[in-house]
Protein backbone atom coordinates (compact mmCIF):
# COMPACT_ATOMS: atom_id res chain seq x y z
CA UNK A 1 0.00 0.00 0.00
CA UNK A 2 1.38 3.60 -1.33
CA UNK A 3 0.70 6.21 1.41
CA UNK A 4 0.58 10.01 -0.18
CA UNK A 5 3.73 12.07 1.39
CA UNK A 6 3.34 15.95 2.45
CA UNK A 7 5.74 17.45 0.20
CA UNK A 8 5.25 14.73 -3.17
CA UNK A 9 3.20 17.04 -5.51
CA UNK A 10 2.55 19.91 -7.52
CA UNK A 11 -0.13 22.62 -8.65
CA UNK A 12 -0.85 23.92 -12.27
CA UNK A 13 -2.84 25.53 -14.10
CA UNK A 14 -4.15 26.62 -17.41
CA UNK A 15 -6.50 29.49 -19.24
CA UNK A 16 -9.81 27.71 -20.78
CA UNK A 17 -11.27 29.46 -23.80
CA UNK A 18 -14.14 30.29 -21.84
CA UNK A 19 -16.66 29.04 -19.27
CA UNK A 20 -17.70 24.83 -19.40
CA UNK A 21 -14.28 24.45 -21.80
CA UNK A 22 -11.86 22.46 -19.63
CA UNK A 23 -8.25 23.77 -21.13
CA UNK A 24 -6.14 21.53 -23.20
CA UNK A 25 -3.69 19.65 -21.33
CA UNK A 26 -0.65 20.88 -23.00
CA UNK A 27 1.22 24.76 -21.96
CA UNK A 28 0.23 24.66 -18.33
CA UNK A 29 1.95 26.97 -15.38
CA UNK A 30 3.16 25.63 -12.86
CA UNK A 31 2.66 27.15 -9.50
CA UNK A 32 4.90 27.99 -7.06
CA UNK A 33 3.91 27.32 -3.99
CA UNK A 34 4.86 26.91 -0.35
CA UNK A 35 2.22 25.41 1.17
CA UNK A 36 -1.68 26.76 1.99
CA UNK A 37 -5.13 25.04 2.15
CA UNK A 38 -4.91 23.69 -1.69
CA UNK A 39 -8.11 22.30 -3.55
CA UNK A 40 -11.39 21.98 -1.00
CA UNK A 41 -14.47 20.61 -2.56
CA UNK A 42 -17.69 20.63 -0.55
CA UNK A 43 -20.85 19.49 -0.66
CA UNK A 44 -24.14 20.82 1.46
CA UNK A 45 -25.30 17.90 3.67
CA UNK A 46 -29.16 18.22 3.33
CA UNK A 47 -31.03 16.77 6.65
CA UNK A 48 -34.37 14.99 6.21
CA UNK A 49 -36.73 16.97 8.96
CA UNK A 50 -39.12 13.84 9.38
CA UNK A 51 -40.45 13.42 12.76
CA UNK A 52 -40.54 9.83 13.67
CA UNK A 53 -41.89 8.03 16.16
CA UNK A 54 -38.74 5.57 16.81
CA UNK A 55 -36.82 8.84 17.66
CA UNK A 56 -34.07 7.48 14.61
CA UNK A 57 -33.27 9.73 11.75
CA UNK A 58 -33.21 8.88 7.97
CA UNK A 59 -30.36 9.63 6.10
CA UNK A 60 -30.00 13.10 4.43
CA UNK A 61 -28.69 13.39 1.04
CA UNK A 62 -25.51 15.67 -0.62
CA UNK A 63 -26.55 19.52 -2.18
CA UNK A 64 -24.85 21.03 -4.02
CA UNK A 65 -21.02 21.03 -4.67
CA UNK A 66 -18.31 23.83 -3.94
CA UNK A 67 -15.31 24.37 -4.85
CA UNK A 68 -12.68 26.90 -3.64
CA UNK A 69 -8.52 26.75 -3.69
CA UNK A 70 -5.61 28.30 -1.99
CA UNK A 71 -1.72 28.53 -1.65
CA UNK A 72 0.69 30.07 -0.13
CA UNK A 73 3.83 30.95 -2.56
CA UNK A 74 7.13 33.06 -3.46
CA UNK A 75 6.78 35.92 -6.15
CA UNK A 76 10.09 35.40 -8.46
CA UNK A 77 10.30 37.67 -12.21
CA UNK A 78 7.18 36.31 -13.97
CA UNK A 79 5.90 33.31 -11.30
CA UNK A 80 2.28 34.65 -10.94
CA UNK A 81 1.88 36.86 -13.83
CA UNK A 82 -1.19 34.73 -15.10
CA UNK A 83 -2.92 34.77 -11.66
CA UNK A 84 -2.24 38.69 -11.48
CA UNK A 85 -3.46 39.43 -14.67
CA UNK A 86 -6.84 37.07 -13.92
CA UNK A 87 -7.27 39.26 -10.72
CA UNK A 88 -7.27 42.37 -12.42
CA UNK A 89 -9.49 41.16 -15.06
CA UNK A 90 -7.59 43.33 -17.77
CA UNK A 91 -4.35 42.66 -20.32
CA UNK A 92 -0.47 42.70 -19.81
CA UNK A 93 0.16 45.37 -21.92
CA UNK A 94 3.38 43.57 -23.66
CA UNK A 95 4.90 46.55 -25.89
CA UNK A 96 7.62 48.65 -24.35
CA UNK A 97 7.50 52.15 -24.71
CA UNK A 98 10.81 54.17 -26.37
CA UNK A 99 10.85 57.73 -26.81
CA UNK A 100 13.88 59.18 -28.75
CA UNK A 101 15.22 62.66 -29.90
CA UNK A 102 12.86 62.17 -32.58
CA UNK A 103 9.97 63.14 -30.28
CA UNK A 104 11.74 65.62 -27.90
CA UNK A 105 14.61 67.09 -29.63
CA UNK A 106 16.77 67.05 -26.89
CA UNK A 107 17.18 66.93 -22.88
CA UNK A 108 19.31 67.58 -19.89
CA UNK A 109 18.99 66.07 -16.59
CA UNK A 110 19.16 67.77 -13.01
CA UNK A 111 19.67 65.84 -9.89
CA UNK A 112 16.25 63.93 -9.90
CA UNK A 113 14.71 65.02 -13.43
CA UNK A 114 15.04 64.15 -17.18
CA UNK A 115 14.17 67.53 -19.15
CA UNK A 116 12.62 67.68 -22.51
CA UNK A 117 13.04 70.38 -25.15
CA UNK A 118 9.83 69.98 -26.71
CA UNK A 119 7.02 67.45 -26.19
CA UNK A 120 5.22 66.57 -23.35
CA UNK A 121 5.98 63.12 -21.28
CA UNK A 122 2.50 62.96 -20.30
CA UNK A 123 1.23 62.85 -23.87
CA UNK A 124 3.84 60.46 -25.00
CA UNK A 125 2.27 57.86 -22.79
CA UNK A 126 4.72 57.99 -19.59
CA UNK A 127 2.69 58.00 -16.30
CA UNK A 128 3.52 58.44 -12.52
CA UNK A 129 4.45 55.27 -11.13
CA UNK A 130 6.22 53.99 -14.47
CA UNK A 131 9.76 52.47 -14.32
CA UNK A 132 11.97 53.90 -17.39
CA UNK A 133 15.54 53.09 -18.30
CA UNK A 134 17.50 55.93 -20.14
CA UNK A 135 20.34 54.86 -22.67
CA UNK A 136 22.83 57.15 -24.76
CA UNK A 137 23.09 59.87 -22.56
CA UNK A 138 26.74 61.30 -22.15
CA UNK A 139 27.14 60.27 -18.40
CA UNK A 140 27.37 56.59 -18.02
CA UNK A 141 25.42 56.29 -14.22
CA UNK A 142 22.20 57.86 -15.41
CA UNK A 143 22.08 54.86 -17.89
CA UNK A 144 20.77 51.27 -17.97
CA UNK A 145 19.21 51.36 -14.34
CA UNK A 146 15.61 51.34 -13.31
CA UNK A 147 14.34 55.16 -12.33
CA UNK A 148 10.86 55.33 -10.80
CA UNK A 149 8.92 58.45 -11.75
CA UNK A 150 7.34 60.32 -9.04
CA UNK A 151 6.56 63.60 -11.04
CA UNK A 152 5.52 64.29 -14.35
CA UNK A 153 4.90 67.65 -16.31
CA UNK A 154 4.43 69.31 -19.59
CA UNK A 155 8.09 69.35 -20.52
CA UNK A 156 9.76 67.40 -17.08
CA UNK A 157 10.05 63.59 -15.43
CA UNK A 158 10.94 63.59 -11.84
CA UNK A 159 12.25 60.41 -10.67
CA UNK A 160 13.01 59.20 -7.05
CA UNK A 161 16.61 58.11 -8.13
CA UNK A 162 19.66 60.68 -8.00
CA UNK A 163 20.91 61.67 -11.12
CA UNK A 164 23.92 62.80 -12.73
CA UNK A 165 23.14 66.65 -13.31
CA UNK A 166 24.29 67.43 -16.70
CA UNK A 167 22.67 71.02 -18.50
CA UNK A 168 24.04 70.27 -21.93
CA UNK A 169 21.23 69.44 -24.27
CA UNK A 170 21.99 65.66 -25.27
CA UNK A 171 20.07 64.89 -29.17
CA UNK A 172 21.30 60.90 -28.82
CA UNK A 173 19.55 59.30 -26.52
CA UNK A 174 16.17 57.65 -26.07
CA UNK A 175 14.01 57.22 -22.61
CA UNK A 176 12.26 53.58 -22.18
CA UNK A 177 9.57 52.17 -20.37
CA UNK A 178 11.19 48.87 -20.84
CA UNK A 179 8.76 45.30 -19.95
CA UNK A 180 5.23 45.03 -19.89
CA UNK A 181 2.81 46.73 -17.66
CA UNK A 182 -0.81 45.74 -16.21
CA UNK A 183 -3.44 48.54 -15.15
CA UNK A 184 -7.13 48.64 -14.47
CA UNK A 185 -9.10 48.56 -17.79
CA UNK A 186 -12.62 48.52 -19.02
CA UNK A 187 -14.21 46.01 -20.46
CA UNK A 188 -13.41 43.65 -18.04
CA UNK A 189 -11.59 40.37 -19.29
CA UNK A 190 -12.68 37.75 -16.85
CA UNK A 191 -11.05 34.46 -17.12
CA UNK A 192 -11.83 30.69 -15.79
CA UNK A 193 -9.01 28.05 -15.50
CA UNK A 194 -8.11 24.70 -14.94
CA UNK A 195 -6.44 23.94 -12.03
CA UNK A 196 -4.56 20.48 -10.80
CA UNK A 197 -3.34 19.56 -7.67
CA UNK A 198 -1.61 15.99 -8.68
CA UNK A 199 -0.30 14.05 -5.53
CA UNK A 200 2.84 11.73 -7.20
CA UNK A 201 2.69 9.39 -4.82
CA UNK A 202 -0.35 7.87 -5.43
CA UNK A 203 -0.23 9.18 -8.69
CA UNK A 204 -4.07 10.93 -9.08
CA UNK A 205 -5.04 14.06 -9.19
CA UNK A 206 -7.81 16.38 -8.37
CA UNK A 207 -9.37 18.64 -11.10
CA UNK A 208 -11.34 21.90 -11.03
CA UNK A 209 -12.78 22.93 -13.98
CA UNK A 210 -14.47 26.57 -14.51
CA UNK A 211 -12.01 27.93 -11.33
CA UNK A 212 -11.83 32.05 -11.16
CA UNK A 213 -8.58 33.12 -9.70
CA UNK A 214 -10.08 36.03 -7.57
CA UNK A 215 -7.86 36.97 -4.54
CA UNK A 216 -3.78 37.04 -3.99
CA UNK A 217 -2.11 38.25 -0.96
CA UNK A 218 1.62 40.36 -1.04
CA UNK A 219 3.44 40.49 1.99
CA UNK A 220 6.71 41.06 2.85
CA UNK A 221 8.91 40.91 6.54
CA UNK A 222 12.54 41.29 7.67
CA UNK A 223 14.77 38.71 6.45
CA UNK A 224 11.89 37.20 4.03
CA UNK A 225 11.22 36.30 0.70
CA UNK A 226 8.87 38.18 -1.51
CA UNK A 227 5.26 36.17 -0.32
CA UNK A 228 2.03 35.79 -3.14
CA UNK A 229 -1.15 34.15 -2.03
CA UNK A 230 -3.30 33.72 -4.62
CA UNK A 231 -6.62 31.85 -4.14
CA UNK A 232 -9.98 31.81 -5.88
CA UNK A 233 -13.50 29.45 -6.61
CA UNK A 234 -14.76 27.48 -9.13
CA UNK A 235 -18.16 26.61 -9.86
CA UNK A 236 -17.81 23.26 -8.09
CA UNK A 237 -17.08 21.29 -11.15
CA UNK A 238 -14.37 18.79 -9.80
CA UNK A 239 -12.71 15.37 -10.67
CA UNK A 240 -10.68 12.67 -9.14
CA UNK A 241 -9.10 11.31 -11.78
CA UNK A 242 -7.71 7.71 -11.81
CA UNK A 243 -3.70 6.73 -11.93
CA UNK A 244 -4.32 5.95 -15.71
CA UNK A 245 -5.37 10.12 -16.62
CA UNK A 246 -2.92 11.45 -13.72
CA UNK A 247 -1.25 14.14 -14.26
CA UNK A 248 -3.60 15.83 -16.45
CA UNK A 249 -1.04 18.57 -17.39
CA UNK A 250 1.46 17.47 -19.44
CA UNK A 251 5.00 19.33 -18.66
CA UNK A 252 3.74 22.08 -16.91
CA UNK A 253 6.16 25.08 -17.27
CA UNK A 254 7.80 26.12 -14.39
CA UNK A 255 9.23 29.60 -12.82
CA UNK A 256 12.98 29.35 -13.57
CA UNK A 257 13.86 32.89 -11.40
CA UNK A 258 15.42 32.38 -7.53
CA UNK A 259 12.49 34.51 -5.77
CA UNK A 260 12.20 37.62 -4.89
CA UNK A 261 14.16 39.02 -1.56
CA UNK A 262 13.41 41.53 0.73
CA UNK A 263 16.56 43.08 1.27
CA UNK A 264 16.39 44.12 -2.54
CA UNK A 265 13.15 45.48 -2.35
CA UNK A 266 12.35 49.39 -2.11
CA UNK A 267 8.80 50.33 -0.32
CA UNK A 268 8.04 54.46 -1.51
CA UNK A 269 5.34 55.44 0.89
CA UNK A 270 4.04 59.07 1.04
CA UNK A 271 6.89 59.84 -1.46
CA UNK A 272 9.71 58.95 0.97
CA UNK A 273 11.61 55.44 0.66
CA UNK A 274 10.98 53.56 4.05
CA UNK A 275 13.82 52.23 5.82
CA UNK A 276 12.16 51.29 9.17
CA UNK A 277 10.10 49.02 7.69
CA UNK A 278 9.21 45.60 9.53
CA UNK A 279 6.18 44.39 8.08
CA UNK A 280 4.08 44.65 4.79
CA UNK A 281 1.25 43.42 3.17
CA UNK A 282 -1.32 44.54 -0.13
CA UNK A 283 -4.60 42.46 -0.75
CA UNK A 284 -6.67 42.42 -3.80
CA UNK A 285 -10.16 40.97 -3.98
CA UNK A 286 -12.73 40.38 -6.62
CA UNK A 287 -15.64 38.87 -4.46
CA UNK A 288 -15.67 36.09 -6.09
CA UNK A 289 -18.96 33.97 -5.44
CA UNK A 290 -20.02 31.06 -7.26
CA UNK A 291 -24.28 30.79 -5.94
CA UNK A 292 -26.74 27.72 -5.32
CA UNK A 293 -28.92 27.38 -8.02
CA UNK A 294 -31.18 24.49 -8.71
CA UNK A 295 -33.44 23.31 -11.61
CA UNK A 296 -31.90 21.00 -13.82
CA UNK A 297 -31.57 16.84 -12.97
CA UNK A 298 -28.37 16.13 -11.46
CA UNK A 299 -27.07 19.96 -11.62
CA UNK A 300 -24.88 19.64 -8.64
CA UNK A 301 -22.70 22.58 -8.92
CA UNK A 302 -23.44 26.69 -9.73
CA UNK A 303 -23.55 27.21 -13.59
CA UNK A 304 -20.79 30.21 -12.77
CA UNK A 305 -18.49 32.18 -10.83
CA UNK A 306 -20.00 35.73 -10.32
CA UNK A 307 -17.28 39.11 -9.24
CA UNK A 308 -17.62 41.98 -7.88
CA UNK A 309 -15.37 45.08 -7.25
CA UNK A 310 -11.74 45.08 -6.89
CA UNK A 311 -10.79 45.91 -3.13
CA UNK A 312 -7.23 46.73 -1.84
CA UNK A 313 -6.19 46.53 1.30
CA UNK A 314 -2.76 47.29 2.92
CA UNK A 315 -0.91 46.72 6.00
CA UNK A 316 2.40 48.90 7.10
CA UNK A 317 4.01 48.07 10.42
CA UNK A 318 7.33 50.11 11.06
CA UNK A 319 9.56 52.08 13.92
CA UNK A 320 8.23 55.26 14.93
CA UNK A 321 10.28 58.20 14.31
CA UNK A 322 7.59 61.21 14.23
CA UNK A 323 3.62 61.78 14.17
CA UNK A 324 3.76 62.87 10.95
CA UNK A 325 1.85 59.94 9.54
CA UNK A 326 -0.30 60.35 12.50
CA UNK A 327 -0.88 63.51 11.72
CA UNK A 328 -1.61 62.57 8.05
CA UNK A 329 -4.02 60.09 9.24
CA UNK A 330 -6.39 62.93 10.77
CA UNK A 331 -5.81 65.40 7.81
CA UNK A 332 -6.99 63.13 5.61
CA UNK A 333 -3.97 63.41 3.16
CA UNK A 334 -3.96 61.22 -0.24
CA UNK A 335 -0.83 58.78 -0.14
CA UNK A 336 0.91 56.76 -2.98
CA UNK A 337 2.70 53.56 -2.86
CA UNK A 338 5.09 51.71 -4.68
CA UNK A 339 6.88 48.65 -4.60
CA UNK A 340 9.69 47.52 -6.57
CA UNK A 341 11.49 44.05 -6.23
CA UNK A 342 14.13 43.27 -8.34
CA UNK A 343 16.88 40.55 -8.99
CA UNK A 344 20.31 40.13 -7.61
CA UNK A 345 22.19 40.95 -10.78
CA UNK A 346 23.83 43.79 -12.40
CA UNK A 347 22.19 46.98 -13.69
CA UNK A 348 19.50 46.95 -15.49
CA UNK A 349 17.64 44.54 -12.91
CA UNK A 350 14.64 42.87 -13.64
CA UNK A 351 11.77 43.41 -11.57
CA UNK A 352 8.51 44.24 -10.65
CA UNK A 353 7.14 47.08 -9.73
CA UNK A 354 3.30 47.69 -8.09
CA UNK A 355 2.05 50.93 -7.72
CA UNK A 356 -1.11 52.06 -5.59
CA UNK A 357 -1.27 55.73 -6.54
CA UNK A 358 -4.00 57.32 -4.35
CA UNK A 359 -5.76 56.26 -0.72
CA UNK A 360 -5.50 58.13 2.46
CA UNK A 361 -4.82 56.38 5.82
CA UNK A 362 -7.58 54.06 7.66
CA UNK A 363 -5.56 54.13 11.29
CA UNK A 364 -2.17 54.72 12.35
CA UNK A 365 -1.70 53.00 16.06
CA UNK A 366 1.32 53.06 18.19
CA UNK A 367 2.42 49.67 20.06
CA UNK A 368 1.96 49.75 23.51
CA UNK A 369 4.76 51.24 26.17
CA UNK A 370 7.08 49.29 27.57
CA UNK A 371 9.65 48.68 30.26
CA UNK A 372 11.77 45.87 27.68
CA UNK A 373 14.48 47.55 25.37
CA UNK A 374 13.54 47.79 21.85
CA UNK A 375 11.49 50.71 19.69
CA UNK A 376 8.27 51.75 19.35
CA UNK A 377 6.40 50.76 15.98
CA UNK A 378 3.27 51.82 14.67
CA UNK A 379 0.86 49.78 12.43
CA UNK A 380 -0.69 51.91 9.44
CA UNK A 381 -4.00 50.27 8.50
CA UNK A 382 -5.43 51.05 4.41
CA UNK A 383 -8.62 49.61 4.39
CA UNK A 384 -10.31 48.84 0.51
CA UNK A 385 -13.11 51.85 1.72
CA UNK A 386 -9.83 54.19 1.18
CA UNK A 387 -8.11 53.06 -1.89
CA UNK A 388 -9.75 54.65 -4.61
CA UNK A 389 -8.77 55.55 -8.70
CA UNK A 390 -6.16 57.75 -9.73
CA UNK A 391 -7.72 60.26 -12.66
CA UNK A 392 -4.98 62.82 -12.61
CA UNK A 393 -3.52 63.69 -16.13
CA UNK A 394 -0.66 61.88 -14.63
CA UNK A 395 -2.21 58.72 -13.61
CA UNK A 396 -3.36 55.60 -15.48
CA UNK A 397 -6.93 55.60 -14.54
CA UNK A 398 -6.12 52.38 -12.26
CA UNK A 399 -6.61 51.57 -8.49
CA UNK A 400 -3.45 49.62 -8.94
CA UNK A 401 -0.64 49.11 -11.58
CA UNK A 402 2.16 46.45 -12.26
CA UNK A 403 4.82 46.48 -14.46
CA UNK A 404 7.42 43.92 -14.80
CA UNK A 405 10.35 42.61 -17.14
CA UNK A 406 9.48 39.04 -17.05
CA UNK A 407 8.99 38.29 -20.76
Amino acid sequence: MVYQSQSAGLVAYKAQSGLGVQASASAANLLRIAGGAGIKVSKAATESVEVRNDGLSMRGRHGSQKANSAYNGEMSLGSHDPIIEAIMRSTWDAVALTKTQADFTSLTTGANTIVLASGSPIAMGFRVGDIIRATGLPDAANNGKNLRITGLSATTITVAETLVVNAVADTSCSITRPGKRLINTVPLVKRYFTVEEYESDIDQSTLLSDFVWGTGKLSMAADGLLRFDPGGVGTGNAQALAAAASPYFTSPTAPTDVPFSVVDATIRFGGVDLVELTSFDLSLDIQPNAPVTFGSPGQKYSPDVFTGPLKIGMNLTMLRKSLAIFSDFLAETPYSLNVLAVDNMAEPKDFISITVPNFTLGGVDPSALSKQGGPRTQTIAIPPALVGLDSSATGNGSMISFQTTAP
